[in-house]
């Protein structure tokens, strides 16, 4: 061919071979196999009298989150790629190391920086359920992410590391959200869902050979009598109804041998109290089934990651009672503790914990959630955990309080003439609350701005919160980010002042609790000393605010000499407004700088601010709460 007409040719996907022009997978042509040899058979050749054999696909999980890269976006990714290049992870004596394409030991802070400014990138698990039969994991995910790159149809910017450190070995990949010519990467959401799924299990096919039939019975058999969720418990749970599952019927579809599997594992399940014989072949499923097993799978992981923590801090602590805490419980209380251990339980489907030396002379291990649940929480800090609160919020029982003698409807001149105080942005920050219930179907929003809001709006408002605190099992409370020991002598409002308000102690005499009883005395002995507590009287909150305007009147000071700007006290009513510049961290809490023309303020932070960093906010004090106007879309109000 002549230089002017060059061109390249770039392989599509293999059609089916039928002729209809279909896609189909490799996986999809093993299942396809499987099911017309378990049909033409009945599961067993009649001729020769033996099972027909079927092969099946390499299992792989994939999961994927888009990290939006805001502010709070990078400095997420930041610490999301120190963690996946962390050492523990890596094979015994190997050093955590990440790769990409071509390179290995590949810099994560040039990586960062490449992906400052883009819009979004997302964070991809890689876990081969063979993956200790992979001699070589990062060629593997190399494989894996160059057939993404054809089916996306564009090269990408990405880096891995393998990790080691769990049952199955796996993979965690970053991948830059933008193509090679510079533009918004934009994955298809059913190529996420299944298509990089369906590439990764064909790759680990091709690699080690499909499975056969005996492999995964094998697989089964071992499963039967575990005490954790399996896949068996998992296809049960799919085939019962109202908690009952039929296996009286043989299956049509030659899957006759597998349903051997399930019957063995409900009479397994019986004896440990999960399932009951209720007729022939029917088996009823306890209602706390699932969760009741991946209890019972989880311990015995915990305890190893609760004994190595205490291990590593040199701790000794009885051990009276479960050292698991359990926020499900009917009458777990908050706990208050130091912390001596944080990391993942299970990082494939991103599950943390801490170990916390609480002040009743015991160490518990709390299952935290998500791993960004932990992003602002370090080993030696006081952190008190508690069971979520899923209740309806004020402005809920403000709505349905309204509506209810409205015939359901709530409408902002309703609010104000039910309550005439009530200021404009207060009315505003309730039909924002509407919005975003609306926006899962809990309201109704009219066409003369007015609201329909259901006779039970206050058990949906209870619905939402829970769906909103998925992947969040506790509340998770920083008292104090600085040690301890260095609070004694600091001017600002401290933990151990918040302590010493409550009078006699409630915490054990030894341990952790003893600590604290001893630094209580050092700290009121300071205050004494500095004139600032009477020994009759103790601390009050007279003591803590005059401590927190100390604090924050040194803390202007120094800010007021690098902005050239001077500091204004926060007031203690009425409106505040300006740019919010940048949150700082003192001894008696973190601030967010409020930033006029002329002069600043500082306030107490909270965590929805960073959203709107660099933006303009304004709230209304009112009582000891501020209710803040971001500047979202509709906006967004916070307390």
């Amino acid at each position: 061919m002549s230089g002017d007409n060059q061109f390249n040719v770039r392989l599509g996907r293999i059609l089916s071979p039928n002729g209809t022009g279909c896609f189909v997978s490799f996986a999809g042509q093993v299942r396809r196999a499987a099911q017309r040899s378990s049909r033409s058979s009945g599961g067993r050749s009649r001729k020769q009298g033996v099972i027909a054999e079927q092969y099946f696909s390499r299992r792989v999980i994939v999961k994927v989150h888009l990290v939006k890269m805001g502010a709070y976006g990078k400095d997420a990714q930041r610490h999301h790629l120190d963690y996946i290049q962390r050492d523990s992870a890596a094979r015994e004596g190997e050093t955590g190391l990440l790769y990409s394409r071509d390179e290995v030991m590949i810099d994560s802070e040039e990586f960062h920086e490449r992906g400052m400014d883009d819009r979004h990138q997302f964070r991809v698990i890689v876990s081969p359920e063979d993956g200790k039969e992979l001699g070589d994991l990062r060629s593997y995910t190399r494989n894996v992410m160059a057939q993404m790159e054809r089916d996306l149809g564009t090269k990408l910017d990405w880096v891995a590391a393998n990790h080691y450190d769990t049952a199955n070995p796996h993979s965690h990949v970053v991948i830059r959200g933008v193509t090679e010519t510079g533009s918004t990467l934009i994955i298809p959401r059913d190529y996420i869902s299944h298509g990089m799924r369906e590439a990764a299990e064909h790759i680990a096919t091709l690699e080690l050979g499909p499975t056969t039939q005996i492999d995964v019975a094998k697989k089964l058999a071992l499963s039967v009598r575990h005490d954790r969720f399996t896949s068996i418990d998992r296809d049960l749970l799919s085939k019962a109804q109202y908690q009952i599952v039929d296996l009286s019927k043989l299956p049509l579809d030659g899957s006759d041998w597998s349903q051997r599997f399930e019957k063995w594992r409900v009479k397994y399940l019986s004896s440990l109290g999960l399932a009951e014989k209720v007729g022939f072949g029917k088996w009823r499923l306890d209602d706390n089934f699932e969760r009741t097993l991946r209890r019972m799978g989880d311990r015995s992981d915990i305890l190893k990651a609760y004994h190595r923590a205490m291990a590593r801090a040199k701790l000794d602590r009885s051990l009276d009672r479960e050292p698991i805490y359990d926020p499900a419980e009917k009458l777990a209380r908050p706990i208050t503790g130091k912390v001596i251990e944080k990391g993942l339980l299970d990082d494939v489907n991103d599950r943390s914990y801490i170990v916390l030396d609480t002040m009743q002379g015991e160490a518990l291990f709390v299952e935290t959630g998500r791993e960004a649940n932990l992003a602002q929480i370090e080993r030696g800090m006081v952190v008190t955990a508690g069971p979520q609160t899923y209740a309806p919020k004020a402005s809920d029982r403000t709505i349905a309080d309204i509506a209810s003698k409205r015939d359901g409807i709530y409408s902002p001149s309703f609010h104000e003439m039910s309550d005439p105080s009530a200021r404009e942005e207060f009315i505003k920050a309730h039909v924002r609350r509407l919005e975003a219930m609306r926006r899962v179907g809990h309201a109704e929003r009219n066409s003369d701005g007015s609201w329909k809001v259901p006779k039970d709006y206050l058990k949906r408002a209870v619905k939402y919160e829970k769906s909103r605190s998925f992947g969040n099992p506790v509340k998770l409370d920083i008292r104090s980010r600085a040690p301890l020991k260095e609070l004694t002598q600091t001017m600002g409002k401290t933990w151990l002042d918040t302590e010493l308000t409550k009078g006699a102690a409630e915490s054990d005499t030894s341990g952790f609790g003893q600590e604290v009883e001893t630094l209580k005395a050092q700290r009121q002995k300071f205050l004494l000393s500095q004139k600032l507590i009477q020994r009759s009287s103790g601390v009050t909150q007279t003591t803590l605010d005059t401590l927190e305007k100390i604090d924050l009147d040194a803390a202007g000071k120094t800010l007021s000499e690098q902005i050239g700007k001077s500091y204004k006290a926060a007031p203690e009513s009425g409106r505040i407004s300006g740019i919010y510049r940048e949150a700082i961290q003192r001894p008696s809490g973190k601030y967010a700088v409020i930033e006029k023309s002329k002069e600043f303020t500082l306030v107490p932070w909270r965590d929805t601010m960073d959203r709107n960093l660099g933006k303009s906010i304004s709230g209304v004090v009112k009582g000891q709460t501020i209710s803040w106007t971001l500047t979202k879309t509709r906006g967004q109000s916070i307390s």
